[in-house]
């Protein structure tokens, strides 16, 4: 993430760009901006907790609670902020991550025995992040804001690298994370950045007894041969998590300026976006047809520093010599004469040999790339908290120049522009600015995820992708989007959505659009801020907002989308809108259009009681039951018995019938034995429920039979890793996801609560690994009967245990193909591997 190899360049020279301090401190800065995605990864990676399974949710929130709290425990008070909607121009570089984290690592872990990937250093190697630990880390840290007020979570307006470090210049406050980009960032009172990586814990240590005496005559002698203590025994941790049992902390970090950077390379500190843009960023390549520009920059010899440290020179060259008042042909007469400059000098071609307009292509992409960088500058004179929510709307912007209200806003800007004055279209409005207040509310609160903000921004939507087989259909698309197309129903009506590009509306379910990730529209991708800088020094990339200002006046006009209003509010047939899904199709990730549904239509076909034409209200503004009702509607769960359970049991009841159901319909829509395997069994589902209202403790080994011919029990450390448990976990991750946003899209959350935070996905594999019936018995009264009514026929045969037939001495002998369980992690000789091997 950030700029390629600026992190390695920033290691290799800490001396000179970094500073030592230590919390508690004296110095009056004492709060952080934590960027929430990178302190999630960091932590679940650092905390070896196992992922396979699906994620350890419950050990995980632990674990979140504990950090943040030994930061609280040092003075510092914590501001949390999470990503919002990603800008077009990172479309490409998300799915290249997609790609390298999920979608070939699965293939790597499904083309490898069950032996070879449950060794440590495989299982290292593949690495994913659970897709429901955003839930856990939210919810952990409610939990501690709820007890205090040093921490905050906010909940940026689009891309949360800027938002973050204009929060940190706000509130004068260090900025941690793992992005790169924090040191080419700059705004107002903003006091570095920390990595967190590269934290220190220290606990004081107590002095023996005996170790001297009063008079100081005397001291306590050792030998040179006596072994030094490890880091753990002198109280000494480095990384995230603090030592245990700690009290007393010391935390000891590194802090990485934008103003010792820009001197490191003497070159004004407004032009390290332009630095970081020329090595190469998250918005370098805008389009994967196009040829890498880095790699017309620098030969492949070069290391990652030594780009960066010729980028720096290079700068610094053009501007020597145009502070040169006798060489008048040097003078660099604008910005955009700099970069052209630069992009020549780091040409290790003659320009000659490139195609025509190839080089003013590549200057275009470098200034997209750098006005990424651009942060609002801060007019105000009030600092520090105090200097927070200006309105309701936005913790650091006046609603008229923040972005978030203005993706509300397309079906209310539009009703504003008609003509008609009836009192219907008054009510309309009227609703509709109800339902503006109502998004922008629940965002900030942190009840409408982020991923749905792609959503009325992009037009694009990209599901959690974990660990799934890949002959298989997507469970994104076979289990996710026939939620998701009620959402974007729902969206359209209440909110309105983006147009569909063009050559899109015709689109069917499904079908697969490259031209999102090929082709880029250079006029809708950039909206330019003016970047805070020292007042010393003027902005050096301001002057490009004019010229950017003026490539986009003619489009001005269609800023409101011409049809974002559901055809139930408009007489006029509007074009059909898309939403293109970014899921995996084989082996990579792909684009595909789903044209959104009208919502009126939707609820007819679907036979929904109660909907009426001639008093149209969006479904959101409804009444709770009714919001309630067409919640369980959608998921073909409106029933009584389901109705009457508690709100801590639906979220799992809801998940498995929806499972259970789209898993029957595909078996009955393609008759086949693949589908036929597809289908759930009983015992599977009793292991399911069992497991979601386990809360996370695990079954009692000593009290579960084991099945005939396996191996007796042994703990929750030897469940196996199988193919079959994977897939089935990868199916409910995805219903919790897609139920949950329909939930947050209704406003029905708190009715239908996620209680991740009490997951562990090593219990649900262990349950299915045991294959009893017993498990039903634990359950709630009444769960396991709301669960399957109706779904009588929509359950697969118990599969028996396979046998396997070998022949000694002419003679057919049968044995039992259930083998011992092989331990996650477990250590071994080279010669086990022969284990999975037939005779």
């Amino acid at each position: 993430m950030g700029v390629h190899g600026l992190t390695t360049f920033l290691r290799e020279n800490q001396r000179i760009l970094a500073k030592a301090i230590e919390f508690p401190s004296s110095l009056t800065v004492t709060s952080i901006v934590v960027d929430g995605w990178s302190f999630i990864y960091e932590l679940y990676e650092e905390s070896k907790l196992p992922w396979v399974y699906g994620g350890e949710y419950k050990a995980f929130s632990a674990c979140v609670e504990g950090v943040v709290k030994a930061w609280m425990s040092v003075g510092l008070r914590v501001y949390f902020v999470f990503d919002g909607s990603a800008p077009e121009l990172k479309i490409p570089t998300l799915v290249s991550r997609l790609n390298h984290s999920i979608v070939e690592r699965s293939l790597l872990f499904f083309r490898t025995s069950e032996t070879s990937r449950s060794t440590p250093r495989f299982l290292h190697e593949t690495r994913m992040i659970p897709p429901l630990a955003y839930h856990a880390c939210l919810h952990a840290l409610r939990e501690v804001a709820s007890s205090s007020n040093t921490l905050e979570v906010h909940f940026a307006d689009e891309e949360g690298d800027p938002y973050a470090v204009e929060l940190a210049g706000r509130l004068g406050a260090f900025v941690v994370g793992n992005d790169s980009d924090f040191v080419i960032l700059n705004s107002g009172k903003y006091a570095g950045y920390i990595q967190l990586d590269d934290m220190l814990w220290t606990v004081p240590q107590t002095v023996d007894a005996g170790s001297g005496d009063e008079n100081g005559e005397f001291r306590t002698v050792r030998k040179a041969k006596t072994k030094k203590k490890s880091a753990a025994q002198q109280g000494v941790r480095r990384g995230l998590i603090p030592p245990e049992h700690s009290t007393d902390l010391t935390l000891s970090v590194s802090v990485y300026t934008p103003a010792a950077l820009a001197s490191h390379f003497k070159i004004p500190i407004t032009l390290l976006p332009l630095l970081g843009a020329l090595v190469g960023n998250d918005f370098s390549n805008q389009s994967s047809t196009q040829r890498n520009v880095q790699n017309l920059f620098f030969e492949r010899h070069l290391t990652l520093s030594q780009r960066i440290s010729r980028v720096g020179s290079t700068l610094n060259g053009i501007l020597s010599a145009a502070s040169q008042k006798r060489k008048a042909r040097h003078q660099v007469g604008s910005v955009m004469d700099l970069i052209d400059r630069s992009v020549h000098a780091l040409l290790i071609r003659p320009p000659s040999t490139m195609a025509s307009g190839e080089i003013d292509a590549i200057v275009d992409r470098i200034v997209n790339a750098a006005l990424q960088y651009a942060i609002d500058k801060y007019d105000g004179d009030t600092f520090g908290p105090d200097g927070l929510w200006p309105s309701k709307v936005c913790a650091l912007h006046r609603p008229e120049t923040c972005r978030l209200p203005g993706l509300f806003s397309r079906a209310l800007l539009l009703s504003t522009g008609n003509e008609a004055t009836d009192d219907s279209a008054e009510e309309h409005d009227t609703q509709l600015t109800q339902l503006h207040s109502l998004y922008i509310s629940a965002y900030r609160s942190g009840h409408l995820q982020p991923k749905l903000m792609d959503i009325l921004n992009t037009g694009t939507f990209w599901p959690r992708l974990f660990l799934e087989n890949p002959d298989a259909e997507n469970v994104a698309r076979s289990i996710g989007r026939p939620i998701r197309e009620w959402i974007f129903a729902i969206l359209e009506d209440a909110v309105g959505l983006p147009d569909a590009p063009e050559g899109t509306g015709d689109l069917e379910v499904g079908q697969c659009d490259t031209s999102q990730v090929d082709e880029e529209d250079e006029d809708e991708l950039i909206d330019v801020v003016e970047e805070d800088s020292d007042d010393d020094g003027a902005d050096l990339l301001a002057p490009l907002r004019g010229e950017l200002q003026k490539l986009r006046a003619p489009d001005e006009g269609s800023e409101v989308p011409a049809s974002a209003i559901s055809q139930s509010q408009s007489h006029l047939p509007p074009r059909p809108k898309c939403v293109m899904e970014y899921v995996r199709r084989g082996t990579r990730i792909a684009s595909e259009g789903v044209t959104v549904p009208d919502i009126s239509r939707l609820l007819v076909s679907s036979a929904f009681c109660g909907n009426s034409q001639d008093d149209w209200t969006p479904l959101p503004l409804r009444s709770a039951s009714e919001r309630m009702s067409i919640f369980l509607h959608v998921l073909h769960s409106n029933t009584v018995a389901l109705e009457e359970l508690p709100s801590g049991q639906l979220m799992c009841a809801l998940v498995l019938r929806w499972i259970v159901r789209v898993m029957h319909l595909r078996a009955i829509e393609f008759s086949s034995k693949e589908r036929e395997k597809e289908k759930w069994t009983r015992s599977e589902a009793g292991a399911f429920l069992a497991f979601y209202t386990s809360e996370g403790r695990s079954l009692d080994f000593r009290t579960v039979p084991a099945p005939d011919g396996s191996e007796p029990n042994a703990g929750p450390e030897a469940t196996p890793i199988s193919s079959r448990s994977i897939q089935l976990m990868a199916q409910v991750l995805m219903a919790i996801e897609s139920i949950h946003h329909l939930s947050q899209i209704l406003s029905v959350s708190e009715r239908v609560p996620v209680r991740v935070n009490t997951l562990s996905g090593q219990t649900f594999h262990m349950f299915l690994a045991q294959k009893v019936s017993n498990c039903r018995d634990t359950l709630p009264v009444g769960l396991w009967e709301a669960c399957t009514e109706g779904l009588g026929d929509a359950f697969a045969e118990e599969r028996p245990v396979k046998v396997k037939k070998s022949k000694v001495h002419g003679k057919s002998i049968e044995r039992t193909s259930v083998r011992k369980a092989v331990r996650v992690g477990a250590g071994g000789s080279q010669f086990e591997l022969l284990a999975d091997l037939q005779v």
